[in-house]
């Protein structure tokens, strides 16, 4: 029987494949017979420059993330490294990224795929941490002559509509507990709640009358109601 570790890396697994069935934009391979290493690709809009004096900023349109899972995960967070250019105050020169400093810090039941959408959010440049830089040539940057309108790349990264033919109500807020995808079914209808999706006013309740009735003695009593 499966450890709790091989447990878990079996559902990481499970959840990016989740993942990119969701997505246009996200890709990925895995290493291990038991994945513990895996490489994320993002295909979408970033930014780049060179490390030379007055550099111009260039476009990217691919990001590759190398995502190493230690032996003492999920105690431990994934090691994560930026293997393509790219230009963010809280990815290092080497590419290496600590997750509490893309707003992330580290609890055991936040899973892969949750990583996933914030490493999106730090390619399109919709998240960034100025206070918590690690590049500060990129924090100068963006603090002081960056024009750029943000994010480079509007999509989120579950950006594929909602399935035709299944009844799935899923609903998960970002570093929380993941509860399982169940796949569609043809022929159902579906009803998909999405981060973005706004909390319905309920109507007011409508408070009904008690049904009169006759009192228990029903001797000479007339009763007139509605019928």
């Amino acid at each position: 029987m499966p450890d709790d570790r091989e447990q878990r890396l079996i559902a990481e697994l499970e959840a990016l494949r989740a993942l990119k069935k969701s997505s246009t934009i996200f890709d990925f391979e895995a290493s291990g017979e038991t994945p513990d290493r895996y490489m994320i690709l993002f295909r979408g809009k970033g930014i780049t420059r060179d490390t030379s004096a007055n550099a111009e900023i260039d476009t990217v349109e691919l990001h590759k993330v190398e995502i190493r899972l230690p032996y003492s995960y999920p105690q431990r967070s994934p090691d994560i490294r930026w293997t393509t250019p790219i230009l963010h105050p809280n990815v290092s020169f080497s590419g290496f990224i600590n997750v509490k400093d893309i707003g992330l810090p580290w609890a055991q039941d936040l899973g892969l795929d949750v990583v996933c959408e914030r490493l999106w959010d730090v390619a399109r440049l919709a998240y960034m941490n100025l206070d918590s830089a690690a590049n500060y040539s990129a924090k100068n940057w963006f603090e002081d002559e960056c024009t750029i309108e943000l994010p480079v790349d509007p999509r989120p990264l579950r950006n594929k509509n909602a399935p035709v033919g299944s009844n799935v109500i899923r609903y998960q807020r970002r570093g929380t507990s993941r509860t399982p995808v169940v796949e569609p079914q043809p022929g159902q209808d579906v009803f998909y709640i999405g981060e973005e999706t706004p909390t319905p006013v309920l109507p007011k309740p409508v408070r009904r009358m008690p049904s009169r009735r006759p009192p228990p003695n029903d001797d000479d009593v007339i009763y007139i109601g509605d019928e």
